[in-house]
C-alpha cells in the first residue's frame, strides 16, 4: 500500500514538472520572408565572397534597406548593388579594374536624367558600410589608395577610410573625412548612419576605444566624441566592463551604448553580471539613461526532472528603430536566434525567434530600419539569400509604408 502510494506521488510530481515545463511561455518562430537569392560569382548581380582556411577575408559585405530597396556592398568585388525587393538590379557602382563590363544595366555616366537603371564606374577599393540618405545621396565607406594612407601615432592606428558621396544621378560629389569634405581619413569604420535630418554619423573603433564623428547633412562637423572603459560609468557591483556597440538615435542627437558589466566571485573569477543601455545626449554632453537590459536565459530543450539546465547568452545590440526601440539578438538553440525588442522604459515590446541555418552559412550581415524591419543577407557556399522579418509589428508604429513593399504581407 505504501509502495503504491509512493508510486502515485512520484507520478504526480513528474507530471506536474512536465506540465510547468510545457506551459512555460515559448517564443514564436517569426515568419522568414525570402526576398531573393544571389548566385556567388563575379557578374554584376552576383555576390563574391570567399574564405581561406575557413576564415572570411577582411573585406566587408553589408546590407542596407530603405523604402523597399536593398543596397548591398561587396568589398571583395569592389562594388555596391541596389535591388528592389524582388531582386531586380536597379543600379551598380563598380570598379572596372576587378569587375566585368555590365550587361544587364546601361552605363549611367554618359546618360541623362531619363536613366533609371544604370551602372556607374568609380575606382572603388574596398567598399564597406553603405547608407542611402533621405535626399537621395548614396554614402559608401571605402579604403583610400596606399599612397594617401596616413598614420595616427597617438592612438597607433592607420587612417585609410573615407566616406564617398554620390548624388541621385550616380555622380561622385565629394568624400568625407574627419574634418568634413576632403578631411583626414578615418580609422576603421565600424558603422555608418544617417538620421531623419540626414545628419551623418560615422562610428569608428580601434584597440583603445571608440570615436564617433557627427556631421550635418552637408558634411560640416558637429560633434566628435570618444568612449573607452574609463569614460563609461562603472556599475557599483562590477569590476570591469565592455562596450559592446554604439548606435545613434534615428532622430535626436543621442548615442546609445550597450555595456556589458562583469563582476568577481569569491574565487576571483570574472563572470558576467548584467547588460545596460546607456544614452549620451550630445547637446547636453551627459548621460541621460541608464537602463538594465533583460537577460537571455535559455532553458534546455530536454529538461531533466529535479535538475533544470539553463544557459545564458549575451545579447548583441543590432540597431535602433523609432521610439526608440532597441533591437537585441542572441543565440538561442542550434540554428535559431532570439530577437528581443526593448522600449525606452525597459519593457520588452516583443520577442521572437529567427532561423538562420548556421550549419550552411559562412557569413551573414543584418540591418534594422527606422521602422523596425529586420533584414539580413545570408551567404552560403553557392548562393546568398536576402531575407527580412516583420519585426516592425513589435513596435508602436507597426503599420508603416513598408507594407506595400513586403511580399505576402497578409501572412
Amino acid at each position: 500500500m505504501r509502495l503504491t502510494r509512493f508510486f502515485y506521488i512520484t507520478v504526480l510530481i513528474v507530471l506536474t514538472a512536465l506540465f510547468f515545463v510545457s506551459c512555460e511561455e515559448q517564443d514564436a518562430l517569426l515568419d522568414r520572408n525570402l526576398l531573393f537569392k544571389m548566385p556567388i560569382g563575379k557578374m554584376e548581380d552576383q555576390l563574391f565572397v570567399q574564405q581561406f582556411d575557413g576564415v572570411n577575408t577582411l573585406s566587408k559585405t553589408r546590407i542596407f534597406m530603405k523604402d523597399g530597396f536593398i543596397f548591398i556592398s561587396n568589398g571583395e568585388s569592389a562594388k555596391v548593388m541596389e535591388f528592389n525587393s524582388y531582386g531586380d538590379l536597379i543600379s551598380l557602382y563598380y570598379s572596372p579594374k576587378v569587375n566585368p563590363v555590365p550587361v544587364i544595366l546601361g552605363t549611367g555616366n554618359k546618360g541623362g536624367s531619363e536613366i533609371t537603371r544604370a551602372a556607374y564606374e568609380y575606382p572603388l577599393e574596398d567598399p564597406g558600410e553603405v547608407v542611402k540618405t533621405n535626399s537621395g545621396d548614396l554614402l559608401i565607406d571605402d579604403r583610400i589608395s596606399r599612397q594617401r594612407i596616413e598614420y595616427d601615432e597617438e592612438n597607433n592606428v592607420r587612417l585609410d577610410r573615407v566616406i564617398l558621396r554620390f548624388n541621385a544621378k550616380g555622380e561622385f560629389v565629394s568624400y568625407l573625412g574627419q574634418e568634413g569634405p576632403g578631411g583626414t581619413p578615418f580609422p576603421y569604420i565600424h558603422a555608418l548612419y544617417t538620421n531623419a535630418d540626414d545628419e551623418i554619423v560615422v562610428v569608428t573603433r580601434n584597440s583603445v576605444g571608440w570615436k564617433i564623428f557627427w556631421f550635418t547633412y552637408k558634411g560640416d562637423p558637429l560633434y566628435r566624441i570618444e568612449f573607452d572603459n574609463d569614460l563609461v560609468p562603472m556599475d557599483k557591483d562590477s569590476v570591469t566592463l565592455s562596450i559592446e556597440n554604439i548606435v545613434p538615435d534615428t532622430e535626436k542627437r543621442v548615442l546609445y551604448l550597450k555595456i556589458d558589466y562583469y563582476s568577481e566571485n569569491a574565487a576571483k573569477n570574472i563572470k558576467f553580471n548584467k547588460s545596460v543601455m546607456l544614452s549620451y545626449d550630445l547637446e547636453q554632453q551627459t548621460y541621460v539613461l541608464n537602463m538594465d537590459l533583460p537577460r537571455n536565459i535559455v532553458k534546455s530543450e530536454q529538461p531533466v526532472i529535479f535538475q533544470e539546465k539553463e544557459h545564458e547568452y549575451l545579447y548583441e545590440f543590432a540597431g535602433v528603430a523609432r521610439g526608440p526601440s532597441f533591437f537585441l539578438i542572441s543565440p538561442y538553440e542550434g540554428t535559431i536566434y532570439r530577437l528581443a525588442v526593448v522600449g525606452i522604459d525597459g519593457a520588452v515590446k516583443g520577442r521572437g525567434l529567427l532561423k538562420f541555418s548556421d550549419d550552411e552559412i559562412f557569413f551573414r550581415n543584418y540591418h534594422v530600419s527606422p521602422e523596425g524591419i529586420f533584414s539580413a543577407i545570408v551567404c552560403r557556399e553557392y548562393d546568398a539569400e536576402v531575407v527580412w522579418w516583420r519585426s516592425d509589428r513589435f513596435i508602436e508604429e507597426s503599420q508603416n509604408g513598408y507594407s506595400k513593399f513586403i511580399q505576402n504581407a497578409g501572412n
